[in-house]
């Protein structure tokens, strides 16, 4: 039953940050926006950093990429984050801008919500749980 709830609680936090995003508010929560992204994240390696990171990725992406990022989220199946190949510039991309996955699930977009930083340190922290073949730093070409 406590796990339920704290579902229920999650799911109305991402609720809230949705209608946010889709309502163009976003900028009133610090978002940045037309920042360049940087090659390789500024975060990488930075303790305190990939500790913040692990909050936000479990407060936002958890519920659709997994808890250990594997893609197996309570809400479907999302992208398994741990072999995440196209690099660093693109995870941001992605964040940002939202995807569309070719199924009814779409990945949102949170770049007017999260800021850069946040998103940096998310990207930090999944740098952590990177298997073989994963690849955080340029595009790959």
């Amino acid at each position: 039953m406590r796990r339920m709830g704290q579902g229920i609680l999650v799911g109305i936090f991402m609720v809230g940050f949705i209608a946010i995003n889709g309502w163009g508010l976003g900028n009133a929560l610090g978002a940045d926006t037309g920042t360049e992204i940087p090659a390789t994240n500024p975060f990488s390696g930075n303790q305190a950093a990939i500790e913040e990171g692990r909050s936000w990725y479990r407060s936002i992406c958890s519920n659709c990429h997994g808890g250990r990022a594997d893609g197996a989220g309570e809400r479907g199946h999302g992208a398994d984050l741990r072999v995440f190949n196209k690099g660093f510039r693109k995870f941001v991309e992605t964040v940002k801008n939202g995807r569309d996955t070719g199924r009814a699930m779409k990945m949102p977009s949170w770049g007017k919500v999260l800021s850069d930083d946040t998103i940096y340190k998310i990207g930090a922290y999944l740098e952590t749980l990177a298997q073989e073949g994963a690849n955080w730093k340029e595009g790959v070409k």
